[in-house]
């Protein structure tokens, strides 16, 4: 920022001799770069208002109903018109994870136990970002700690990747340190929960750190929303 740092140089550098030419322009300066700089918040603001009460919102940025193909835990293909028709709930990890995953997911358990029956109104969807080793047979297994009603897929990376840009949802393969087992990589990803109304709709998220009575709360909301 070019001239923020001029206008400090002139501030710190130049000594409060207001009567010099010298300082009067220093001044002058200073009090341009304001002014520009709030000229430029001021456009930025009017352009996001313009745009935000003037132009239709993406679809892309809301909804989940965009195309994508994966493979579920059974070897099944499954696709975004497999989910609709229920309120979903989207978490993305893998089962070699340590502890965010099987912390997620179990928490996940624990809501859809306190939803009771209503949990069978609810899609429940591990997405692996791991398609080297989470195959749908490793899912399956996986999968089978938790509630009954989370089911798993994955796909080709470039299928996951693809996905991940629909849903807004980040992951890396992270090498492992020289010397170790190559097979022995992490994968850093988004741990959110994505919920999505009946139709696709994205609807907030969820954190396995929320309180439950605050979760279970926002689970019933989205029913009642279908």
């Amino acid at each position: 920022m070019p001239l923020l740092f001029v206008t400090e140089q002139c501030i710190y550098a130049a000594p409060c001799q207001f009567t010099s030419p010298a300082a009067i322009l220093c001044t002058m300066k200073y009090l341009l770069s304001i002014l520009l700089v709030l000229t430029v918040i001021l456009m930025s603001l009017a352009g996001y208002l313009y745009v935000l009460t003037n132009s239709p919102q993406s679809s892309a940025q809301t909804s989940f109903n965009q195309p994508f193909t994966l493979t579920n835990q059974d070897g099944i293909t499954v696709t975004e018109k497999t989910f609709i028709g229920k309120p979903t709930l989207y978490f993305f990890g893998f089962t070699h994870c340590p502890d965010i995953c099987p912390t997620t997911l179990g928490t996940l358990t624990n809501w859809l136990n306190s939803l009771g029956e209503d949990a069978s109104k609810l899609n429940v969807v591990f997405v692996s970002v791991d398609p080297e080793r989470d195959t749908p047979a490793s899912l399956k297994t996986y999968i089978s700690n938790f509630h009954p009603q989370i089911t798993a897929a994955t796909g080709s990376l470039e299928q996951l990747n693809a996905m991940a840009k629909i849903f807004m949802v980040y992951f890396a393969k992270v090498p492992p340190s020289p010397g170790q087992d190559p097979s022995n990589y992490m994968v850093s990803h988004s741990s959110g929960i994505l919920m999505a109304d009946s139709n696709g709709i994205f609807q907030g998220m969820l954190d396995s750190h929320d309180p439950d009575a605050t979760a279970i709360e926002s689970l019933k909301k989205l029913l009642k929303a279908r």
